[in-house]
This record gives structure tokens, sequence and C-alpha cells, in this order.
């Protein structure tokens, strides 16, 4: 009888403790793929002012940066021909 009930508590502490570790396990997951958008975004939006300030600076009409093609458009704005997207920039 007793050697019943430490394993039902042991069984009981065993799945407690797996769904802590998968809880752990999935925010570590979300806390990484957070991390890899906020990254991508703010790369796509460097990348962006870098091809603006090329484009100025040199007057050449199109450029390349990471697979886009970007081209001037208007005084502080540049359209991605790649996503056919107008981005404003800011100084």
């Amino acid at each position: 009888m007793i050697n019943r009930k430490k394993s039902g508590f042991l069984m009981v502490e065993s799945m407690i403790s797996l769904m802590i570790a998968l809880m752990g396990v999935t925010t570590l997951a979300l806390t990484v793929r957070e991390s890899r958008i906020i990254e991508r975004r703010i790369e796509q939006k460097t990348d962006r002012a870098y091809a603006w300030r090329v484009l100025k600076e040199h007057e050449i009409k199109r450029i390349l940066v990471h697979d886009h093609i970007y081209e001037l458009s208007g005084k502080n704005s540049i359209y991605d021909k790649t996503e056919e997207k107008i981005y404003k920039i800011k100084n």
C-alpha cells in the first residue's frame, strides 16, 4: 500500500516536471522566433536607409541590397522594386 502511494506520487511529480520543462522550451522557442522577426525588420530598415543614402550621394538609378532592388521615389522615400512598395526614410 505504501509503495503504491510512493509510485503514484513519483508519477505525478514526473508529469508536473515534464509540463514545466515543456513550458520552458515553448517559451524559449517563442522568444527566439520573435527576436529573429525583430532582427529581420531592423535589417530591412537599415538596408533601405543605406540604399537611399547611396542613391542620393552617387546619383545612380538603382541599387541591389540583399536581393532587393531599390530606386529613389521622391525626396525622402525609396521604392523597393522587389516588393513593389514605397517606404519613407526618416533622417
